[in-house]
């Protein structure tokens, strides 16, 4: 075996060294391997000198390789270029070897031996060098191998590597000692490899930025890298030593600082400045501001936004800090000072900055000086200082000072100065003759231009002062100079002072007094003549003046006849007006029939020829009501003066009223021309267009559609309509074409709640249209015209009531009869029934004894704040006001609620009235397909043919119409079937409940829901949704009849804040329930007609306050007045109980208070409707029935005389109709009565209810 190795051995070498010349061979990927240092040094294998058998080349090859593996298991065998001194020889190392050397180990391999001799190593020496970043190796041999393998021993650390040749810098550590072995067995030239220091250029750096983390990173040409933390430690540092480096050395490379921190100087020029700059970083940062690099700092201008950074470079990277905002706020110390004069005003200023010092120049200025709407400007005013000239005396003006750079308004300062007194101001000046010897001087003042003053008149004879006056009247004089010389010169000096001391001269002039006419004598003789005819024309008269008052004699004889003979009826007292009425009532109304019936009709002495002519019959709507000569308005256009109008006198004034029929259609024109020549501003309607098929008024004025007609010279425009529920104002406007005139204002006022029969049950609605009225008079204004349709019934007690209130208000007493009398002979038939006559009576009542209760919404605060003062002990005046309120004890019967079947079916002694009782018909089949205008009219079961259930619930009248509430008791277990029944007949879709079912152990109401379906009796109620809120609790309810299929829906508001308090605690509660209600819909449209059910624990302590408050917030919203009084008292009339203690009564103050707050002196307009849109519907359009009688175009009065008819019958007729359903005032007083309902016999004919009580 020894003897054929070296051969083998040979031909693998040379196997490998042609492989290495055809290209084929490739380095070992493990080339950098390192393994373990070597226990014994490697064996070298000696090379034999001959030629390679061909025959066994491959074989041998194979063989070759094979052993090499397996003698060199853990060493890469390396083939570097080998060197010698005589000739170069590259060995590369076959590619199969290189996978099988390990660079664990040294592998020795076996010794060789031969069957002759021992073979001998061969010899060779290599030398190891460093250039180029590589360390190369020359071996200077003299043996035959062409394979070497070199391994590194770091004497340090023990650890190896093995490398290719040549060998890169980066196996290597600097300044480090290697031990070198060379396979086979080579001589070095020395022991050991050192490698060199670590230089500068051998290093190179990168900056690394991860989010606040900022690094340097270090590469090496050695087997040396590393990266840096910044921080505070180690920032703008100049060296960097290697933890890896053996000779530790510094390499002078400076690292960058920390993320910059930079803030601002507060002044100008400003200066950025880096915070927190390392002392050892000689390097700045660069400033980039609003995008632009800054160069100077000058360029960052005061008043400003910047947004500044700052950015440190660093070789290939920078490093930038987070941006800051830069606004230099210069402390601009402004003191200007204004100097006045009498009509200028001089605007300096003095401005001063300690931190902007540079840039005060460059200010500009805009001053305005203003006094209220008025103002003179100077705009940009750089000169200082600015004067503002031809100013007003002796006002005040505000100065603004706005300072800006680079136009930006950035300081602003207000000074407050008053121009000096000047000279009063006179507009005009007159001096006319009176007399020959007399003149007057009229002068008048436009401005005192100072304190208000006096004006002197001085007259002078020659420069000495004959005579002087003095009027203080304000802005206007008339002085009177008389029985001054005749033929004489005078010098009239007139100058105004004010009370500041400046004096105006108003007139200086010459007048000459002209001679004495008297003395002339060809002029006595003319007199005399004169004086003649003048006293023949004396005579004259006084003959015609006699005989007037002979014919007015006889003509008052006539009227005074006995069968119209007049009754003496005596004045009555304020005091005594409720005494007379009771008297006058008493034997169902005697003294009242007595009384009327003794008043003429007509005045047959005073003539109506104007209206019964031929041309004039077809002007007039009825043929027997016509206006007297005497008194009759007549008309100044076209061929015919005549209109259907008298004149009517008012208390002591005058030709006040105008009493006219309604218009036809063919005097529609000559009823304007009436207004127009008359200069009348407001024209009352009481009646409407239309009432029961019968026309009553032609409508004269323009629609809202068409808003502007055109009668001949005159065209009328409509500006606005307003709906109330009781009347409707509409205000127009008239011109004349042909007069240069300027347009009048003209407002018409319609009252809609007269009903066709009788007259309103309430006259309180009389006094609110009078209250109406009255807002509107003008002092300049005409006559103010009423009207119904034929001009004579409502229209005469309108004008009856008016006119007798101002005698109330002025002497304390009226003549009602007396003044009926009055009206009688200005117009016949005013007051054309007694149930109008009784009215009067009535309203006259109301308002003495309970006055005006209205409030309108501006004033609403500090009115109720009066009424609660009170001073110690004193009762206040709200106290005083709730004890006015009538008690209506007994006012009505109740005689079905108090029957023993239905006595059971109450919860307390609080029991509805039968006239407005809430009746359940029992054919429920009818009673369901019936519409709701059905039940407008209250009924009672003695006038229902349909039989009736009772249940403990009332009506209730609305803001908007009657009947627009049910009131009711919690319902009992007994009667709960009943409740829903009434819901389901009545059609309700909203249900208010005020009470909880169980309050302080004591059951209020019964519960008539369930969470599941529940049936009571022959009604089956579901709960289909329930939503809860703070204060109250909304369920969806769905209510269906056991007997028929149809089902019905309602919305139920549970308020839970009433618990246990008479009063709910906080008012705003309840109204927000309310106020959230209507806008759900409990107002819309499609609720047309249908009540609302509200219920508490008896149906009127909580249920009372619900529905006053409900009013309250429709008329403040609709008509901006409220009248809590009027409607606690209207409440008490409709069921016992309703605001029953002066802790309600307060409460619908505060309510209203929380409902409209004030802000800023005003109030407050109510919160709009919740964030999802709700259309807000008024009660108007929810409750008012459908039919046309109702509407608001038909709302008129009372039934008056057909056309063309005689009226000899009908006084009887309507005095019939009209006294119809009406009921005493002292109903509301007597308590004591056992037969409360015998005073509303329907035989009765003297008069409506009346509200009243001591």
């Amino acid at each position: 075996m020894a003897k054929f190795h070296g051969p083998r051995f040979l031909f693998l070498v040379l196997a490998g060294l042609v492989l290495c010349k055809q290209g084929h061979t490739e380095t070992s990927s493990n080339s950098s391997t390192q393994s373990t240092p070597a226990v014994t040094p490697p064996v070298s294998l000696a090379s034999t000198q001959g030629a390679a058998d061909d025959k066994n080349g491959p074989e041998n090859s194979s063989a070759s390789t094979s052993d090499s593996a397996r003698t060199s298991s853990t060493m890469n065998p390396i083939s570097p270029p080998l060197t010698t001194s005589t000739a170069t020889e590259i060995i590369k190392a076959n590619t199969s070897v290189s996978p099988r050397t390990s660079s664990t180990m040294n592998t020795t391999p076996p010794p060789l031996t031969t069957s002759t001799a021992k073979e001998t190593s061969p010899k060779c020496n290599y030398t190891l060098k460093e250039e180029n970043d590589t360390v190369t190796v020359k071996i200077d041999k003299n043996d035959s191998a062409d394979k070497y393998k070199i391994k590194f021993t770091d004497t340090s650390d023990g650890s190896s590597t093995e490398e290719s040749f040549p060998i890169s810098l980066k196996s290597f550590k600097p300044c480090q000692n290697y031990a070198v072995t060379l396979t086979p067995s080579c001589n070095p030239t020395t022991g050991f490899f050192k490698t060199r220091e670590l230089v500068d250029s051998d290093v190179n750096h990168t900056l690394k930025i991860t989010g606040e983390k900022v690094q340097v990173c270090f590469e090496t040409k050695w087997n040396l890298s590393e990266c840096i933390d910044l921080n505070t430690s180690n920032s703008c540092t100049d060296s960097v030593t290697f933890n890896g480096d053996p000779c530790k050395k510094s390499i002078p490379f400076t690292l960058p600082p920390v993320k910059p921190v930079i803030n601002y100087t507060n002044e100008f020029p400003t200066e950025l400045r880096w915070d927190n700059r390392p002392s050892n970083c000689l390097k700045d940062l660069t400033y980039n501001c609003n995008g632009l690099a800054v160069a100077d700092f000058k360029d960052l201008k005061p008043i400003h936004n910047h947004i500044c950074t700052g950015t440190y470079d660093y070789g290939n990277g920078t490093i930038t800090s987070d941006p800051i905002p830069v606004k230099i706020d210069c402390d601009i110390v402004n003191e200007p000072s204004l100097s006045v004069s009498h009509n200028s005003i001089h605007a300096s200023w003095q401005l001063d900055s300690k931190k902007c010092p540079s840039i005060t120049t460059d200010f500009t200025w805009k001053v305005t000086c203003k006094n209220g709407s008025t103002s003179s400007l100077k705009e940009h005013c750089t000169k200082n200082p600015c004067k503002f000239s031809n100013l007003n005396f002796f006002t005040e003006y505000t100065c603004e000072f706005e300072a800006s750079y680079e136009n930006k308004p950035f300081n602003t300062t207000t000074n407050t100065t008053k121009t000096w007194p000047g000279r009063p101001f006179a507009k005009t000046q007159t001096k006319k003759d009176e007399s020959h010897n007399a003149f007057k001087v009229s002068c008048s003042i436009d401005n005192w231009n100072g304190i208000p003053g006096k004006i002197f008149a001085e007259l002078y004879i020659n420069d000495h002062l004959e005579d002087n006056k003095t009027d203080c009247n304000g802005m206007s004089c008339d002085f009177h100079f008389t029985n001054l010389y005749y033929l004489t010169k005078y010098k009239i000096k007139v100058y105004a002072q004010n009370g500041n001391g400046n004096r105006t001269v108003i007139l200086d002039v010459d007048h000459s007094t002209k001679y004495n006419d008297k003395a002339v004598i060809g002029f006595l003789a003319f007199l005399i003549v004169l004086t003649s005819v003048a006293l023949l024309f004396v005579l004259y008269k006084i003959y015609l003046l006699k005989r007037e008052k002979s014919s007015r004699n006889d003509q008052e004889l006539d009227d005074l006849l006995p069968t119209n003979a007049l009754l003496r009826v005596e004045p009555m007292s304020a005091e005594a007006l409720l005494e007379a009425y009771k008297k006058k009532r008493a034997d169902e109304g005697r003294l009242f029939m007595e009384e009327f019936q003794s008043v003429p009709r007509i005045f047959s002495n005073y003539s109506v020829r104007e209206a019964k002519k031929p041309e004039n019959q077809p002007k007039n709507r009825y043929v027997d009501i016509l206006p007297y000569d005497y008194n009759r308005v007549t008309l100044s256009h076209g061929g015919t003066d005549y209109i259907n109008a008298s004149f009517i006198e008012g208390y002591k004034e005058s030709n006040k009223y105008i009493a006219a029929q309604g218009p036809k259609e063919e005097t529609v024109g000559d009823f304007w021309a009436m207004i127009w020549e008359q200069k009348t501003s407001i024209i009352v309607m009481v009646t409407r267009c239309e009432e029961g098929n019968k026309n009553k008024c032609a409508q004269y004025w323009p629609s809202m559609d068409r808003e502007t007609e055109i009668f001949e010279d005159l065209v009328v425009k409509i500006k606005g309509e307003e709906n109330c529920p009781d009347y409707i104002i509409r205000h127009l406007t008239m011109m004349n074409r042909k007069e240069k005139a300027a347009e009048r204002e003209v407002t018409h006022i319609q009252f809609t709640s007269w009903p066709d029969h009788g007259v309103p049950s309430d006259p309180g609605l009389l006094l609110k249209l009078r209250r109406r009225v009255n807002s509107f008079k003008n002092f300049f204004s005409g006559p103010i015209v009423i009207h119904c349709s034929a001009g004579v019934g409502r229209t005469g007690t309108y004008i009856g009531i008016d006119a007798m209130i101002e005698s109330l208000e002025a002497e304390g007493r009226v003549d009602i009869y007396g003044y009926v009398v009055k009206l009688r002979r200005q117009r016949c038939l005013m007051v054309q029934v007694e149930a109008q006559y009784v009215l009067i009576h009535m309203a006259l009542i109301e308002y003495s004894q309970f006055g005006e209760t209205e409030m309108s919404l501006a004033d609403f605060h500090s009115e109720v704040n009066t009424l609660r003062q009170k001073e110690g002990n004193e009762t206040s005046l709200m106290d005083l006001e709730f004890q006015k309120l009538p008690k209506f004890r007994n006012y009505r019967a109740s005689n079905t609620a108090r029957t023993e079947e239905n006595n059971k079916k109450n919860r307390s002694s609080i029991v509805p009235y039968d006239f407005n009782r809430v009746p359940i018909k029992v054919d429920d089949e009818a009673s369901h397909d019936s519409e709701a205008e059905d039940e407008d009219e209250y009924s009672s079961d003695e006038e229902d043919e349909v039989p009736t259930k009772y249940i403990n619930a009332s009506y209730v009248d609305g803001y908007w119409c009657p009947s627009s509430f049910i009131v009711a008791q919690g319902p009992m277990p007994d009667t709960v079937a009943d409740f829903l029944h009434m819901l389901y007949q009545k059609k309700v879709k909203t249900v208010f409940m005020l009470s909880d079912c169980i309050e302080n152990d004591q059951e209020m109401c019964a519960q008539y829901w369930d969470d599941e379906k529940k049936t009571f009796g022959e009604m089956v109620v579901e709960v289909k949704e329930t939503e809860n809120f703070p204060t109250y609790i909304r369920r969806c309810l769905e209510i269906q009849h056991t007997k028929r299929k149809d089902s019905q829906t309602l919305q139920q508001y549970h308020f839970l804040k009433w618990v246990g308090h008479e009063i709910p605690p906080k008012p705003l509660d309840l109204v927000d329930m309310m106020k959230s209600a209507r806008q759900s819909g409990v107002n819309s449209s499609k609720n047309n007609n249908l009540p609302i059910v509200v219920h508490c624990n008896d149906g009127s302590s909580r249920s009372g306050i619900f529905c006053a408050l409900w009013k309250l917030l429709d008329s403040a919203d609709t008509e901006k007045l409220v009248d809590i009084f009027q409607v606690a008292k209207d409440l008490r009339k409709a069921r016992l109980g309703m605001i029953n203690t002066l802790e309600q009564y307060e409460f619908l103050y505060a309510a209203l208070e929380a409902a409209y707050p004030v802000q800023n002196g005003e109030v407050k307009k109510p919160s709009e409707a919740p964030a999802d849109s709700v259309q807000i519907i008024n009660e108007s359009t929810a409750l008012i029935p459908t039919n046309p009688s109702t509407d608001a175009e038909h709302q008129e009065s009372t039934k008056e005389k057909p056309s063309e008819e005689s009226t000899k019958e009908k006084p009887s007729e309507e005095s019939t109709k009209e006294g119809t359903d009406s009921t005493s005032p002292e109903e509301g007083v007597t308590e004591s009565s056992s037969e409360p309902e015998k005073a509303l016999s329907e035989n009765t004919t003297n008069g409506p209810t009346a509200t009243v009580e001591v």
